[in-house]
């Protein structure tokens, strides 16, 4: 090939991307699940006797069956029968299906709710938590359903005025991947009814409420506040979450968990929000249950969490830090989440080379930085829990014990991640450096929002790592 078709091929990747490389996994992906649809599905079959076509029905797994009908039978026809078959674990749909669960749930949300503030259930189904959500918090609720045959249901349950609305909530991380193809405003249309509040330091703007089964909703929730955009412009909100215990690890550890749990979108996270764990409800009474075929590809820690979700999830609250600017200015967001998202391809890559490599000889000053070599005099901290039942505060200045050319990017708390990146931008040389020039060329956000639809396998398929081999379960929580 000439030396022109070098170049040329190489602009264009800088420009567009690589489309043959970057979506040939995607592509594949979904022509495998199309020929498995076509292969599982036979709609209409012949009947040779009567002359007709049949359509086959969609069958409930025995054993769903039987859970049901020994609590409550009347739930079973609540719900069309492609929500009962088991699933993938990655679906965004989970409904609550018991009404003690119901009952439990709407006393979570409903606690130390002020009556004005505006109350969100995504994904209501047919309606048992909403029944008891009306009869705490009728004058201010809104419902997200994206199931047309579920509308008719939930709109006789007496619901205020214009409080329903049929979207897919859990699916906005999808709609805002679109919106950076085009320029659309799919995300920003359907977050247009919610109540906005510009400060961020005004108080919490309304309480939602949602079952989750993919990290993608809280990565488009980091994104949105990294990029100052879309659901960072309803101001302050909280969110009563409930999820996996493996998703709860991935947002909760600290650095003892290990590396396929403790990543760069742990630091941000943690950085960006405060967690608390409030409760937990039974797994199988929501539906869809999963069918299991993943566990494969989770190994060691990964596996204990999947067996431990089979019983019970978790109900996890969610606020942005009301003072993240004191700690981290709007202007530095995106330079922050750059700064994590490079440096943590690996928990082992070694500070000082990594920071070296944009500022040369930066390394001396973190060495000889008397904050890092005199580890003698700093207080001495608890030792915290492998996961944060509930997040810690933000410290401005969180400097390791003691920094040398071997310390790795994994020993570091997202505080400290946060002091020593605050260190590194106010360098002299720090504006002149390729740092600068890295971060703007991950700004687009069809980049940041492509890895949205890979992170799962990336974190599935990610090398062995030492780590602790078991989990104490989080028990008794109220």
């Amino acid at each position: 090939m000439n030396s022109h078709g070098i170049f040329g091929r190489l602009f264009c990747n800088s420009v567009f991307g690589r489309p043959a490389t970057a979506h040939r996994s995607l592509t594949t992906k979904v022509l495998k699940e199309n020929a498995k649809s076509t292969r599982a599905k036979k709609p209409r079959t012949a009947d040779s006797t009567a002359g007709t076509t049949v359509t086959d029905p969609v069958t409930v797994p025995k054993d769903v069956q039987d859970y049901f009908q020994s609590r409550d039978a009347s739930v079973l026809s609540l719900f069309p029968n492609n929500l009962l078959r088991k699933c993938s674990q990655n679906t965004e749909r989970f409904y609550v299906a018991d009404r003690s669960t119901a009952l439990h749930v709407a006393d979570v949300l409903t606690r130390d709710l002020p009556s004005d503030r505006l109350l969100v259930e995504v994904n209501p189904g047919p309606g048992l938590l909403t029944t008891e959500l009306l009869k705490k918090h009728n004058q201010n609720l809104r419902v997200y359903e994206t199931e047309s045959s579920f509308e008719d249901r939930l709109k006789a349950l007496g619901l205020p005025d214009d409080a329903f609305r049929k979207a897919d909530f859990n699916g906005l991380w999808r709609l805002a991947y679109l919106d950076s193809f085009d320029g659309g405003q799919r995300a920003a249309n359907l977050l247009n009814d919610l109540p906005h509040k510009r400060r961020w330091q005004d108080e919490v703007n309304f309480r939602l409420f949602s079952v989750i089964g993919s990290i993608k909703f809280l990565r488009y929730l980091m994104n949105s506040i990294t990029h100052q955009n879309e659901f960072y412009s309803l101001g302050r909100y909280e969110m009563i979450l409930a999820m996996s215990p493996l998703l709860f690890s991935h947002i909760a550890s600290t650095k003892e968990s290990g590396y396929k749990l403790y990543r760069g979108g742990t630091i941000v996270f943690q950085t960006y929000f405060e967690h608390e764990l409030v409760g937990t409800i039974p797994r199988r009474h929501l539906v869809p249950w999963f069918h299991g075929s993943n566990a494969k590809k989770l190994r060691t820690l990964h596996q204990k969490l999947l067996q431990d979700g089979a019983d019970e999830w978790y109900l996890v609250k969610i606020v942005p830090r009301k003072n993240l600017y004191e700690y981290l200015p709007p202007d530095n967001l995106a330079l922050f989440a750059s700064f994590v998202t490079q440096h943590f391809v690996s928990r082992k890559n070694r500070i000082i080379p990594a920071l070296e490599h944009w500022i040369p000889n930066c390394g001396a000053r973190l060495i000889m930085n008397p904050n890092y070599t005199n580890p003698l005099e700093k207080e001495k901290k608890p030792a915290l829990p492998s996961q944060l039942v509930k997040s810690v505060p933000l410290v401005a200045n969180d400097y390791l014990e003691k920094m040398t050319i071997y310390t790795e990017f994994g020993e570091l708390t997202p505080s400290q991640v946060l002091t020593l990146f605050n260190e590194f931008i106010n360098w002299p040389e720090f504006h002149q450096s390729p740092f600068v020039q890295a971060a703007e060329s991950q700004k687009p956000k069809q980049r940041a929002l492509r890895r949205l639809v890979d992170d799962e396998d990336a974190l599935a398929d990610a090398p062995d790592d030492p780590m602790p081999t078991q989990r104490k379960k989080l028990n008794n929580v109220q």
